[in-house]
């Protein structure tokens, strides 16, 4: 993935903005929806690019800026960009967004759907107040992933939470120490070309987006399965 990202830096953050979007759509509304139809696939799909247009739309300049350290150099690409900023198309997509989660939270309506709204503001909140890499950072770490990882807990042993967590814990540390040691790997290598920062960046998303399509392809393959 890290390979074919520095030979097509353009077409693979595109790739990676449009799967993100259903996967932190999907990932964070999922377990509030029972019905899993088309319908609902796509309310994911939509949802998410609120992640993905939101510091675009209080930060186009930082955004484009941290684009343009993850290797994207094709002028063609940040035409698109301008053109989606200037002709209200980024406005319109948050629009959408918006009214996608309302229909989730209107949709068969349960007190725990609350929690769309929650995510909404939150990440509403993040933008305005912070830059594009904390917003992400704080929603990705104590949003998302911690949501996903209580799941997980759950999925392991819904009858004994501490020993699902002791199961979790025992999985998860091998990975993340071994994600760990590549990514410290990586940004010494980087920070031969480029600053700390720069390299931190170049690694927290092209490793991202590395380690995101493998976990989704996983989860298609396993939810096939399963049907």
């Amino acid at each position: 993935m890290v390979i074919i990202w520095i030979l097509f830096p353009s077409i693979s953050l595109i790739t990676f903005l449009i799967i993100a979007s259903f996967h932190f759509g999907k990932e964070d509304t999922q377990f509030l929806i029972n019905e899993n139809s088309y319908l609902n696939q796509f309310l994911f799909f939509l949802k998410g690019t609120f992640i993905i247009l939101s510091p675009m739309y209080f930060h186009f300049d930082e955004t484009v800026s941290i684009f343009k350290l993850l290797l994207v150099e094709n002028e063609s690409f940040y035409v698109g960009l301008n053109f989606i900023e200037t002709n209200k198309i980024l406005q319109f997509g948050i629009i959408l967004s918006t009214l996608s989660s309302i229909f989730l939270f209107l949709r068969n309506f349960e007190i725990k759907k609350f929690t769309i709204f929650l995510d909404y503001f939150s990440i509403l909140i993040l933008n305005y107040c912070f830059s594009p890499l904390m917003a992400f950072t704080i929603y990705f770490c104590f949003l998302h992933s911690i949501r996903h990882s209580i799941t997980l807990i759950f999925e392991l042993n819904e009858h004994d939470l501490k020993n699902g967590l002791k199961i979790f814990i025992k999985k998860a540390t091998p990975l993340t120490l071994l994600t760990a040691i590549f990514c410290m790997i990586s940004i010494y290598l980087l920070s031969k070309s480029y600053d700390l920062d720069n390299s931190i960046l170049k690694v927290i998303f092209i490793g991202l987006a590395s380690l995101t399509f493998p976990h989704i392809l996983l989860e298609y393959f396993l939810e096939k399965n399963e049907k």
